[in-house]
């Protein structure tokens, strides 16, 4: 805690907490499990989507459906960037205007972005900048954006999703593929205060492993996590549900 700072830290952590919303422990188990897909696709397409658009339309057009693939280049004839260049144009723009809206006091921010973002998008495709489907995707990609929960995890998707665009413009999905593969050896190799980010994952504890993607019901938290090493692990009885115990 930090006087006159509205944020309180909370250590050790994980890569799967900081995925979780405070409302998530306050609805039924399968809402919350709903709404935590919804928000792991959120996650997936604010990471992988432009670079995923590079790589089948640059390298691998045979992945993509005839129909599909002809819309997708006849919306590209006529823009005189590469697809590189204006997925990195409308990027840039999205974020510019991101940081805008947030800059700007009062409830005009909101505004100013949705109206900034809609007229910029519309005058880029009149004047045969960048081609609709790039539009498309910039904007999937911020959308899905929004559903991280945690700002800081959030700024690093934001400065991947570029990372991941440079690789898949130079190899391809093996760059893409290569980028993956590195940037989970760091999250493996990660601690926060002894303990690994990736837990109870890897390394495989004996913690419930569905709690690390999924919500489990109330009443099967009775052990607190193994990899947290703490002095008491029992959090509440066996039967957590007295009413109940008759049943049992």
């Amino acid at each position: 805690m930090v006087h006159g700072s509205p944020t309180a830290l909370i250590a050790p952590t994980n890569f799967f907490e900081l995925l979780y919303s405070p409302e998530d422990m306050y609805n039924r188990f399968f809402y919350t499990n709903l709404i935590k897909v919804v928000r792991m696709i959120g996650v997936f397409i604010s990471l992988f989507l432009p670079a995923l658009y590079i790589t089948l339309t640059l390298y691998h057009q045979e992945m993509i459906p005839t129909f599909l693939l002809y819309t997708i280049q006849s919306a590209q004839a006529n823009v005189p960037f590469s697809t590189i260049g204006e997925i990195i144009i409308m990027e840039f723009a999205f974020e510019l205007i991101r940081e805008a809206g947030i800059r700007v006091p009062g409830p005009i921010g909101p505004t100013l972005g949705i109206i900034g973002a809609l007229i910029l998008g519309q005058a880029s495709v009149a004047a045969n900048i960048v081609s609709p489907v790039a539009i498309i995707i910039v904007a999937i990609t911020g959308i899905g954006s929004f559903a991280t929960t945690n700002y800081s995890l959030g700024l690093s998707f934001r400065f991947l999703r570029f990372v991941f665009i440079l690789l898949a413009s130079l190899g391809g999905i093996l760059g893409l593929v290569m980028g993956i593969m590195v940037y989970l050896a760091i999250l493996v190799t990660t601690k926060s205060f002894g303990v690994p980010m990736l837990s109870p994952v890897a390394p495989k504890s004996k913690s419930i492993l569905g709690s690390a993607l999924f919500v489990p019901p109330i009443w099967k938290f009775e052990q607190r996590a193994d990899f947290l090493n703490t002095k008491h692990r029992k959090r509440q009885p066996k039967i957590s549900r007295a009413w109940d115990k008759n049943k049992r």
